[in-house]
């Protein structure tokens, strides 16, 4: 892809050799992986071992053509239709055994978010959690000592539990994408990033 219109805006290059993993290919890890494709990001590994149902469509990067097929695969040839670049997919659970430079959580539960978090070591430089409901949503960068983060860690028993038709939208999910990848962008271009905002899109606010 002829990324011309943005070399004065971020660094492409150092993007493009960045290796990043993404934890969850549901609703925002799908829209954040081709929100990096297509910013410039090439060494892009997905793990997921989901696969896509009906009530995935409407919230997640898929097509009607995609039902029942893994998500990683699906999103893997999505990606390549669209941008060219080979992700690389793992239809697993993470398991901590390959975090990179960049890693992106895109998970759906609290004690998967814990799961993870401790099994990251050492620390990616850059570790990017996105939490979602219906219209509102949070992302935080956390650099290698990220000792806050851990205090916003709690078991799902103890999270607020939307009812099941109040949990996602697309313009939540890609709206959240967008802002994780202008923070990748940032990092890969030596800007400050933010540790933490929480996205109200609802009201259209940003705190």
């Amino acid at each position: 892809m002829n990324f011309h219109r943005q070399l004065d805006v971020l660094d492409v290059p150092r993007l493009a050799r960045t290796p990043i993993t993404v934890v969850g290919a549901g609703a925002v890890g799908s829209f954040t992986v081709l929100a990096l494709a297509k910013s410039g990001a090439e060494r892009i590994t997905v793990w997921d071992d989901d696969s896509i149902e009906s009530h995935n469509l409407p919230n997640q990067w898929y097509r009607l053509a995609d039902l029942g097929r893994p998500k990683v695969q699906a999103l893997k040839a999505l990606v390549h239709e669209m941008t060219g670049v080979e992700i690389e997919t793992v239809q697993e659970r993470f398991q901590g055994e390959k975090a990179t430079e960049v890693t992106i959580c895109a998970v759906d539960s609290m004690d998967v978010r814990i799961a993870l978090w401790r099994q990251l070591h050492p620390r990616p430089s850059m570790y990017i959690d996105a939490r979602m409901g219906a219209e509102v949503g949070k992302v935080m960068c956390v650099g290698a000592f990220g000792s806050w983060y851990e205090e916003t860690l709690h078991p799902s028993s103890e999270a607020f539990r939307a009812p099941c038709t109040a949990r996602a939208t697309m313009y939540c999910a890609s709206g959240l994408a967008a802002f994780i990848a202008g923070q990748v962008a940032n990092y890969a271009s030596d800007r400050p990033t933010r540790e933490a905002m929480a996205i109200d899109f609802r009201n259209g606010l940003i705190i």
